[in-house]
């Protein structure tokens, strides 16, 4: 990696003298790599897209993935709803330069986008972003960039408050393995571009850099603007079910790994009820999970007690719900960076409190010598394991006045000399989550801010080749996750058990491959490991409901002979090595009831099942009934909000997020329509205090005194879907 002249990078306060700078030590070809998700350096990014666009005689290609964009409206209603948003959440922030021109087909000759994965189903439809999508797994993104002569990186970093370092803070993930490769290779010049940002949380450990890692730093007030938030969505009666089936086949003493969105946060709330509300817990699992369903989990039997052990998190993403298992007392399991530590630990051979038995036992373990060397010393000074105040001169370890000491560790008087002022403390270097990137509401980037300095260190924020990959380390990989749950969601899954997440029958990309099936094989590389992919039974919009559970699609994600757990909102099945038709009976068992005669008659006429199966009668109530009736009762309503987590929202936001969602799956025929209107009516004309917060939400939307025909009618359908789908029995946020 090429450098600036005596690693002092080039600082400026403006964007455009930067760019002036970089055209001209890299040139007028520019390969730009930008982070995926939050971490992009969008003032320098959008000035370089401006200069490109103005003078044709600049080559731009930018690599990138999920770019990030204010929320538009795609109707009157929605519009209503997003634009408050945009003024109270989004007034500060820079969509990038080049999403209008891509959006609407009108990029400039001389510059190109290039994403590897996009936001969920977003750019559906747009001919540009479908035909410049670049299908990989996220641990291969560092090999393809440098294969395409990726030339500069430019990133948001949050600066040091003690100053000459810099963080990578949400974004380590490709930027940490994309430097170590550049610098590796002869000839690869790779140029490190820093948009300081004070609003980022400042994380320590592996995303630390130090200030002459980078050839520019764009420093100044007009970088420190808000981060762009990523408001919390309604968690449904169907996610918390899929909750709770997953927070039962999570083992205490493990390792989680989930995704961002509602299914991420129903889990994260379900495993946060195992834990502090137990008995509630319980009675809900034993309900969602009878028997007859228990029996296709094979030997993954049911999880139901509190944790004692705890959990640790390795996560590509970092979602807002690992920031709430650690205050619940669920994410408290921490690993070392050490194999023979971590082993020592984990047999209970030592504890995280330094004592005697510490060294003996690393001693017998064949980690440390009798006596000691200098690298001996330094590995356990490094785990507060020896008095920091110990050095080595020559072949001398020497006490803080210079004596010298004895480094024999077979008497007791030694030990406890070299212990020290460590003695009784706890081992240091304790890792609680590591994480690649990180995502989420306003709140999160708050509490990542304000997290004390003891907590801060428990997070490291490091390159996606070590969250997502075995390679390197792996003997190190393999002790710190045990009992691993690589918690994953997923649009469809064949009969069969092929897992179908990024694209759909017409290879149209909804989003990407990202790190799924680098999970998938870690699951099956790790001792006690297991691969859960989640996913809704069904799907409805515009009132038309169809089967997640397919019997055959074009491509998948994940193949077949890699299925694992798969868990609906009906229960969780163990496919792994399973035959096929093991495997097509327990998928029919977690199917939605409408759909399970058809795939069941596909089946047997395949030969895959045999003609005189009948589905068992237990399964006839997969309906969305028997779920809602799960959670009818007015303890389990209050414990069951529709933003566990939190959220962005005001409280009339919230409700009208969870009304418009449903509104949009809703029927749609002209005479479910008038239906709607004519109850919407009659619900915007009651003023009572039954329905006072309807009328707020139809404040907030504008709609208290629409004064034109179809402003009305929409404040019908409003006020009708707030009636119908908010149930004030359960709290709108945890």
């Amino acid at each position: 990696m090429e450098v600036s002249p005596d690693n002092v990078p080039q600082r400026f306060t403006g964007a455009e003298e930067c760019i002036d700078a970089l055209l001209r030590r890299v040139g007028k070809k520019i390969v730009l790599g930008l982070p995926l998700g939050l971490g992009k350096a969008n003032h320098f990014a959008n000035a370089l897209y401006a200069r490109a666009a103005a003078d044709p005689s600049i080559s731009l290609t930018i690599y990138t993935a999920l770019t990030l964009e204010r929320p538009r409206g795609d109707s009157d209603i929605t519009r209503r709803f997003v634009q408050p948003l945009l003024d109270r959440l989004y007034s500060h922030y820079q969509d990038l330069g080049y999403v209008t021109a891509r959006r609407q087909g009108q990029l400039p000759n001389n510059i190109e986008v290039i994403e590897f994965f996009m936001e969920p189903g977003a750019l559906l439809g747009n001919r540009y972003a479908q035909q410049h999508y670049v299908s990989t797994n996220y641990t291969e993104v560092p090999e393809d960039l440098l294969r395409n002569g990726i030339n500069v990186i430019a990133q948001m970093v949050s600066p040091s408050p003690a100053g000459g370092k810099y963080s990578l803070s949400c974004n380590p993930d490709l930027t940490l393995p994309l430097l170590k490769l550049a610098s590796d290779r002869k000839g690869q010049s790779l140029f490190l571009l820093g948009e300081v940002n004070h609003q980022l949380p400042y994380m320590p450990g592996s995303s630390e850099l130090a200030e002459g890692a980078f050839d520019f730093l764009l420093e100044g007030n007009q970088f420190n603007t808000p981060l762009f938030a990523a408001p919390a969505m309604p968690v449904s009666f169907t996610e918390y079910a899929i909750g709770f089936h997953i927070a039962s086949l999570i083992a205490d003493g493990g390792t989680l790994q989930v995704g961002i969105g509602a299914l991420g946060d129903a889990v994260c709330h379900a495993l946060r009820l195992r834990h502090k509300e137990n008995p509630l817990f319980t009675r809900l699992l034993d309900k969602l999970a009878d028997s007859e369903s228990s029996a296709y989990r094979k030997n993954l039997p049911l999880q139901k007690t509190p944790f004692q052990q705890g959990l640790y998190g390795a996560s590509e993403m970092v979602p807002h719900g690992f920031l709430h298992l650690r205050k619940a007392g669920v994410l408290i399991r921490e690993v070392f960076a050490d194999a023979a530590l971590q082993e020592l630990l984990d047999s209970d051979a030592i504890t995280h409190t330094v004592n005697e038995e510490t060294l003996l036992a690393l001693k017998k373990r064949g980690r440390i010598h009798c006596p000691l060397t200098p690298d001996d010393t330094a590995f356990l000074q490094r785990f507060g394991i020896v008095d920091p105040s110990y050095s080595w001169r020559g072949h001398k370890l020497l006490t803080p006045d210079g004596e010298e000491e004895e480094c024999d560790l077979h008497s007791e008087h030694g030990r406890r000399r070299l212990i020290g002022s460590c003695l009784n403390n706890k081992l240091k270097g304790g890792i609680w989550l590591h994480g690649g990137f990180y995502l989420g509401p306003e709140v999160m980037y708050r509490e990542l801010r304000d997290l004390a300095p003891i907590e801060r260190a428990g997070i490291d924020m490091t390159s996606i080749d070590f969250t997502n990959d075995l390679r390197g380390q792996q003997m190190l990989k393999q002790v710190q996750r045990k009992h691993a749950r690589f918690v994953n969601s997923a649009m469809m899954v064949t009969l069969g058990g092929a897992v179908i997440s990024d694209a759909l029958m017409d290879n149209q990309v909804v989003s990407g491959v990202g790190g799924q099936y680098n999970f998938v094989a870690q699951a099956f590389a790790l001792p006690g490991a297991r691969s859960i992919i989640a996913l809704p039974s069904i799907r409805v919009r515009d009132g038309i409901c169809e089967s997640n559970i397919v019997w055959e699609y074009p491509h998948t994600t994940i193949p077949r002979h890699l299925r694992d757990i798969v868990v609906t909102e009906y229960g969780a099945v163990d496919l792994r090595g399973k035959t096929d038709r093991d495997v097509m009976v327990s998928m029919l068992s977690i199917c939605d009831t409408r759909f399970q005669a058809v795939l069941l008659e596909q089946a047997k006429y395949a030969g895959k099942i045999e003609k005189d199966f009948t589905i068992p009668a237990a399964f006839n109530r997969n309906t969305p009934e028997h779920i809602a009736e799960v959670f009818s009762d007015e303890k389990s309503l209050a414990m069951l909000p529709y933003y566990p987590l939190g959220t962005d929202f005001t409280d009339e936001e919230g409700w009208l997020a969870v009304a418009l969602q449903q509104l949009r799956a809703a029927d749609r025929s002209w005479w479910k329509m008038l239906i709607t209107v004519i109850k919407g009516r009659r619900v915007w004309r009651d003023k009572s205090d039954k329905f006072a917060f309807i009328q707020r939400c139809l404040e907030r939307m504008g709609c208290d005194h629409s004064d034109t025909y179809e402003h009305r009618l929409e404040a019908y359908v409003i006020a009708a879907a707030l009636h119908e789908y908010i149930d004030l029995r359960r709290p709108l946020c945890g």
